[in-house]
């Protein structure tokens, strides 16, 4: 009839080689994973104003280029101790019930817009600082995470108390009046 199962699957005398040069290395991606995502949060000026282009409508107050860059420092170094940053609405959200403070960043690339669209009125209400970025991706990667986040909450801890008050006040600057 026909070989066996066990026949098939016990020929040792085929081997599969794979030379070394043949295999993709973070190097040869580039900046681009096969996705198309960015491998990195390190964007150029006309990049950037293509990212603010797709934002939605609520994204505002919406951070500058210079800005973000701060935020992303501010996220990478809060990464480090998962009790000082809060990531995705989840724990976000249970965090504010529990009156946590801190800056609250949210992306500005998210749809559908319901999903998150109320809290920028809970802090406000809260009193919290908030700021828009235009990348959920890059948000992501300031976390050391390859997953997308959309919402984070940053609390302040001793290892990072000037950035923190320093990307604060920033944000306290450009809010938008009551």
């Amino acid at each position: 009839m026909g070989k066996s199962r066990s026949d098939l699957h016990s020929n040792t005398d085929v081997k599969m080689e794979v030379e070394e040069d043949v295999k993709p290395s973070v190097n040869d991606l580039g900046d681009k994973s096969i996705m198309g995502t960015p491998m990195s949060a390190k964007v150029g000026q006309d990049e950037y104003d293509e990212l603010c282009a797709m934002v939605n409508a609520i994204a505002h107050p919406l951070a500058s280029r210079k800005m973000a860059k701060k935020i992303y420092k501010l996220i990478k170094k809060a990464s480090k101790d998962k009790q000082y940053l809060r990531q995705g609405m989840y724990d976000v959200q249970k965090a504010l019930r529990r009156n946590e403070t801190g800056i609250v960043v949210l992306a500005g690339n998210v749809s559908p817009l319901d999903v998150y669209s109320h809290i920028p009125g809970i802090c406000e209400e809260k009193d919290i600082p908030y700021i828009f970025t235009p990348s959920r991706e890059h948000l992501g990667l300031a976390t050391g995470h390859k997953r997308a986040a959309i919402l984070l909450l940053i609390k302040e801890h001793a290892d990072y108390t000037d950035l923190f008050h320093e990307v604060s006040e920033l944000i306290k600057r450009i809010a938008p009046e009551s």
